[in-house]
């Protein structure tokens, strides 16, 4: 009987504790929207999709503003935004997924693939570092010098591989690999059954559209020139999409988590970024983050806590998550809205 009271004891000693937690949570994650929405505005940020993952599994998300300004579309959970630079960490992963098969290592010069890079030392290391100019420069233009080697060994198009091997995967069913498919050529047209292409074509026309701030602090329509998509920029993708492929990184699905480990453990060459991601110390922590930019029409911020299993996943219509706090110079505790973020969930 004795046992039998400790042990009713001991689970309403859990249950209450279990309980205070999620309390605890619940007051962190209004903290973190209370404060996100006067970011938002104080940015210039037209509309915001945001979510929180904890373990693989959104804890919380939340979506501000408008997609669209002038017809008053809010933003939605299912809302696609252009994600520019942030397409990298697809490349990085697909490029990786080459060394794992052994096609490659990542000691490779370039030169065997492609004579996008002027050095001829430059090596498969250095470009997913942005170090092949022998020191840390960002410059999405050489990072997409990846594109040829992927596919030289995918023997298909970068697009149709980005499909294959990561949103047909994943279930990544509002991504869509480059804008340039709402009225593509024939030679891309061709790539793409016709229930794909036309499944592409609506989730572009409920993109966000794009803006930028103007002296004001106004949000002003802008016009968005998007190249091709390679491995550097070009995906479409929702907060949602997203999440599923930062799950599936850390659950080794796309990549064998020693590989992924070796790609997010440290910075390359004495710079800011690992292998397709920048990584930096936080009070004790390792933070492993990336940002997008398209000045004057987008931003997107991801922004992990591994030890803790903590992801951030921002999306804005305007460049103000990135350009105003110059993430490209690799410190993601410049950005407020990253700091927000670790102040309230790590300390």
């Amino acid at each position: 009987m004795r046992a039998s009271r400790i042990a009713v004891v001991v689970l309403l000693a859990v249950v209450s504790a279990q309980q205070g937690i999620r309390a605890q949570q619940s007051l962190a994650f209004s903290l973190f929207a209370r404060y996100l929405e006067p970011l938002r505005v104080q940015a210039g940020i037209p509309g915001l999709a945001a979510a929180i993952v904890q373990d693989g599994r959104i804890v919380w998300e939340g979506q501000f503003g408008y997609a669209n300004v002038e017809q008053l579309v809010p933003v939605r959970h299912d809302t696609p935004f252009p994600v520019a630079d942030l397409s990298q960490t697809f490349g990085a992963t697909l490029l990786m997924q080459r060394v794992e098969r052994g096609d490659l290592q990542v000691e490779d010069r370039m030169q065997r693939w492609t004579t996008l890079l002027p050095e001829p030392g430059a090596t498969v290391r250095e470009v997913l570092s942005h170090t092949s100019t022998g020191s840390y420069r960002y410059d999405p233009e050489r990072f997409s010098a990846l594109t040829p080697v992927i596919e030289y060994y995918a023997r298909e198009p970068y697009r149709l591989t980005l499909v294959h091997e990561v949103f047909d995967r994943l279930a990544m069913f509002d991504s869509v690999p480059g804008l340039d498919l709402d009225s593509p050529p024939p030679f891309v047209q061709d790539l793409f059954e016709a229930s794909d292409l036309e499944r592409y074509q609506a989730l572009l026309r409920r993109m966000a559209l794009p803006y930028r701030v103007d002296s004001r602090g106004r949000a002003v329509r802008s016009e968005f020139a998007s190249r091709p998509i390679d491995a550097s920029t070009g995906i479409v993708t929702t907060a949602g999409d997203l999440v599923k492929f930062d799950a599936a990184l850390d659950d080794g699905v796309l990549l064998d988590s020693s590989l992924l480990a070796y790609m997010q453990g440290g910075p390359v060459n004495g710079g800011p970024s690992g292998l397709g991601w920048f990584v930096q110390g936080y009070n004790g922590e390792r933070l492993v983050w990336h940002f997008g930019s398209a000045p004057n029409a987008y931003s997107s911020l991801i922004l992990k806590v591994p030890s803790r299993g903590l992801t951030l996943i921002l999306l804005a219509n305007s460049d103000g998550l990135s350009e105003p706090f110059a993430l490209r110079q690799g410190d993601v505790t410049a950005s407020l809205f990253a700091r927000l973020f670790l102040r309230t969930f790590v300390g």
